[in-house]
C-alpha cells in the first residue's frame, strides 16, 4: 500500500489548513491559536476551500445537523487522505492504485450514499482502463504483478491487436467489490485489454527480456495525474452543470471550449498586447 509522508512546509495555505483541521477533528482537540485561522473563501473550482469551510462550519456548530456530520465524516475519511495521496503520488503510474483506494475508502458509507458515490466513480473510471492498470502493474513492487502485466502486453501484441482496426477508448465497468487494484476489471477479458502507450516503443523481445526482473525495469515517466488545466475544466464543468441537463453537459462544454479558442482572451495585459492588432483592424473596419 502507498504511504504518504507530508512536509507541512511544502503545502499551500489551504492544504495546510485542511491537514491541521482534519487532524484536530480526528484527535478531538482544536487549539485556541488554530481556531483563529481562516479557512479561505469558497471557489467552485477549488474543492479544497469548500472542504475547509465545511470542516470549519462543523467544529463551530454546537449541534450539527446529520447531513453536516455526514459531509465532515466523508472529508476526514475520504477526501483529505485522497487529496494528499494524489499530491504525493503525482505520477500516472499510481493512478489505478489511487482509484482503488478511493473505492475502498468509500465502502463505509450506507448503501444509499455509496450508490451515489459509486455512480460518480464509474463516470470517472479512466484509471480502471486496462492500459492504466497494466501501467501501474509494471511499476508494482511485487515481481509477480509486473510479470503478469508484461505477459498481458505480449499476449495483446501476439493474439489480439489488429493494426488496421481503429482503437476505441471506452471506460470499463468497475467491480466495486474488488480487493485489489488489479481486479477492478477482468484483465482476462480480451475485449477490454489494451497495451499502455508507455510500452509501445519497446520491442516484443525487449519486453520479454524483462520477465522475472527483481526490480521494476522501467523509469517512471512522471506523467502528472493532475495539472492546472484540470482545475480550469472543473470550474467550467461546475458552471455548465448548472444550466444544462446531465446528458448535454459534454456537448455544452465542447461548444464553450471551441468558442473560447476562437474568441480573443482579455484576462491580462499580455492578452491586450497580443490582440492589439486584431482590435486595431476591428475598430478601423467599423469606423469607416
Amino acid at each position: 500500500m502507498l504511504h504518504v509522508e507530508i512536509n507541512l512546509d511544502e503545502l499551500s495555505t489551504d492544504a495546510k489548513y485542511l491537514h491541521q483541521m482534519s487532524r484536530a477533528i480526528s484527535n478531538g482537540e482544536i487549539t485556541v491559536d488554530f481556531s483563529h485561522n481562516k479557512p479561505g473563501g469558497i471557489a467552485h473550482s477549488h474543492w479544497l476551500t469548500k472542504a475547509n469551510r465545511l470542516l470549519r462550519l462543523y467544529v463551530t456548530t454546537k449541534n450539527p445537523a446529520q447531513n453536516l456530520k455526514i459531509l465532515a465524516n466523508y472529508i476526514i475519511k475520504v477526501y483529505t487522505p485522497m487529496y494528499f495521496n494524489i499530491k504525493y503520488y503525482s505520477s500516472a503510474v499510481y493512478g489505478s492504485t489511487l482509484l482503488f483506494k478511493f473505492i475502498r475508502w468509500t465502502q463505509y458509507l450506507p448503501s444509499n450514499l455509496r450508490k451515489v458515490v459509486n455512480t460518480v466513480i464509474q463516470d470517472n473510471a479512466y484509471f480502471a482502463h486496462s492500459e492504466n492498470i497494466l501501467l501501474s502493474m509494471l511499476f508494482d513492487d511485487r515481481k509477480e504483478k509486473r510479470n503478469i502485466a508484461i505477459k498481458k502486453i505480449l499476449h495483446y501484441r501476439r493474439d489480439i491487436v489488429d493494426p488496421t482496426e481503429l482503437r476505441v477508448y471506452k471506460k470499463p465497468l468497475l467491480n466495486f467489490n474488488c480487493t485489489e487494484y488489479t481486479n477492478m476489471i477482468d484483465l482476462n477479458d480480451d475485449s477490454i485489454l489494451f497495451e499502455p502507450p508507455f510500452t509501445q516503443s519497446y520491442s516484443y523481445e525487449h519486453l520479454e527480456g524483462y520477465l522475472d526482473y527483481e526490480e521494476p525495469p522501467f523509469a517512471d515517466p512522471q506523467i502528472p495525474l493532475h495539472i492546472q488545466g484540470t482545475e480550469r475544466h472543473v470550474q467550467l464543468l461546475a458552471a455548465t452543470a448548472k444550466r444544462v441537463t446531465r446528458k448535454n453537459v459534454e456537448g455544452a462544454m465542447a461548444t464553450t471550449l471551441e468558442s473560447r479558442m476562437k474568441t480573443p482572451r482579455l484576462e491580462s495585459r499580455q492578452d491586450f498586447q497580443k490582440n492589439n492588432v486584431f482590435f486595431s483592424h476591428f475598430f478601423f473596419y467599423y469606423t469607416q
